[in-house]
């Protein structure tokens, strides 16, 4: 399935599983080279790197000239932040640096941030088309500098509806985040809908699911952070409006109430937003809420590990002895 080779160490799974990685103050870039080494060592399937106040594709270059064999990724690269044609040169760049391991996964952000950047976002699905179209005629026509030996691959942030098909209709893939189970099956039949009404085979475009992880045996130590998070998400206009469609109105009403009181927005999210939408607790339970949400037909699952009672290191190699078991 997709441009990934199924892993056999998991295969009991039916996915091969990655992890993500942040420029983060506890994770200083030679922190970030080891932990794709170490990704690299434990056979998983890629190393994929968020954008937040850096450049998702120097990592993953730097990366790439660190690794030999584990595919690279952005999960994802804001399509605002850069002209279509300084983003086609830097993913072919990436791309024959790293020997045509590189996947470019692109999203248009939240447009909170982008507000608060000066950003104008006009129509957020015709401004991914265009890019994509770009982006394939300078990639596909030689017309980069380097120029590609090897086809790049584009992922899409498929978030809501419509972008779910549009990924269907001229991607290579399509990355989910936040989606509880019964989003992610609906997204399946989303993506497919897509691929058909443009003419495409729809196994030839893969399902990722990006995870977010607090892994502990103390659940609810582990469930405190998480509710943190999901408070931030669920305000965010994007991530709020799915979750609400997946079965959490409910939770997102009382977020969006809040108006910027913490504790009012926290105490909004329930244990089963929480169990539902992000991987909470033992290693373990862990693996069994993987099989759960890639069951539908994912093809990669990225874990993205957020620490708890414990520096963000040891929670990533936490992290990938869960996922090569």
């Amino acid at each position: 399935m997709g441009l990934f080779r199924l892993n056999e160490r998991n295969s009991s799974l039916m996915a091969n599983f990655a992890i993500a990685i942040s420029a983060l103050p506890d994770t200083p870039p030679k922190a970030l080279i080891e932990i794709a080494r170490m990704a690299e060592d434990n056979g998983l399937a890629g190393v994929f790197t968020t954008e937040a106040g850096n450049d998702s594709l120097a990592y993953s270059l730097a990366l790439g000239l660190h690794t030999s064999r584990i595919k690279l990724g952005t999960a994802i690269t804001n399509i605002y932040l850069r002209h279509t044609a300084l983003l086609a040169n830097e993913a072919a760049a990436v791309q024959e640096f790293t020997g045509g391991r590189f996947i470019l996964g692109l999203g248009t952000g939240h447009r909170e941030m982008n507000t608060m950047l000066g950003i104008q976002m006009g129509d957020p699905m015709a401004k991914m088309r265009e890019t994509v179209a770009a982006l394939r005629k300078a990639l596909d026509g030689k017309r980069t500098g380097p120029q590609v030996t090897t086809r790049l691959p584009i992922y899409l942030a498929g978030v809501s509806r419509p972008m779910v098909k549009l990924a269907g209709e001229l991607a290579d893939g399509v990355i989910f985040n936040f989606f509880p189970p019964a989003r992610v099956k609906e997204a399946m039949g989303e993506l497919a809908e897509g691929a058909k009404a443009a003419g495409r085979d729809a196994s030839e475009i893969e399902p990722t699911l990006f995870a977010t992880a607090f892994i502990s045996d103390d659940i609810e130590a582990a469930r405190r952070p998480a509710r943190k998070l999901l408070s931030r998400y669920g305000a965010l206009r994007f991530y709020g409006n799915m979750l609400a469609r997946s079965g959490f109105q409910k939770e997102i009403e009382g977020i969006r109430e809040a108006k910027g009181n913490d504790a009012a927005a926290q105490q909004a999210v329930s244990e089963a937003l929480i169990d539902s939408a992000l991987l909470v607790g033992p290693e373990s339970r862990v693996r069994e809420r993987l099989q759960e949400l890639t069951a539908p037909g994912i093809g990669t699952a990225i874990v993205f590990t957020n620490p708890v009672n414990e520096d963000r290191m040891s929670a990533i190699k936490r992290t990938i002895r869960a996922l090569r078991q």
